[in-house]
């Protein structure tokens, strides 16, 4: 599931990566609406982009709307290390040192990956040092929506 979440904000990110590029390069100053980018055109067009954003990404933050309440909601995710785990929030270093602290709720879904098969978990299972992926959601204060714990 982790992965299917994170080619689809990989992709997204390329979408509206390339809206931006080409409204940059237009030079266009007109308060107008530009055309939006067709995802399936740029995930046809670079078929294995999601998935080398997703293997490559380090951590990201990007913002969608709800359909229901048709607010804006906050994504967050980092991949590193687990400098600190409780049962109440999980603290995870990223490899350019970036740092984040998200609060664990009963809602949090966590998972075990080992020999590249996923397994229900809990965060009593995730240590200190292990390797993990975490999103989740927030402003100022971040709700870990998933944790993947990477076993070795």
């Amino acid at each position: 599931m982790w992965r299917k979440i994170a080619v689809a904000g990989a992709i997204a990110a390329a979408t509206l990566g390339a809206g931006t590029a080409a409204l940059a390069t237009s030079g266009s100053t007109t308060s107008g609406s530009p055309a939006p980018a067709s995802g399936s055109a740029a995930a046809a067009a670079h078929p294995k982009l999601g998935r080398l954003l997703a293997n490559r990404a380090v951590h990201g933050t990007w913002v969608t709307r709800d359909a229901k309440t048709n607010s804006f909601v906050t994504h967050d995710a980092i991949r590193g290390t687990a400098t600190a785990v409780s049962s109440t929030s999980i603290t995870v270093n990223a490899a350019d040192n970036t740092s984040q602290t998200y609060a664990v709720t009963s809602a949090t879904k966590v998972r075990q990956r080992a020999n590249k098969k996923g397994a229900p978990s809990s965060i009593g299972a995730v240590h200190t040092g292990d390797d993990v992926l975490v999103a989740g959601t927030g402003d100022s204060t971040l709700t870990a929506t998933w944790i993947v714990d990477v076993k070795k």
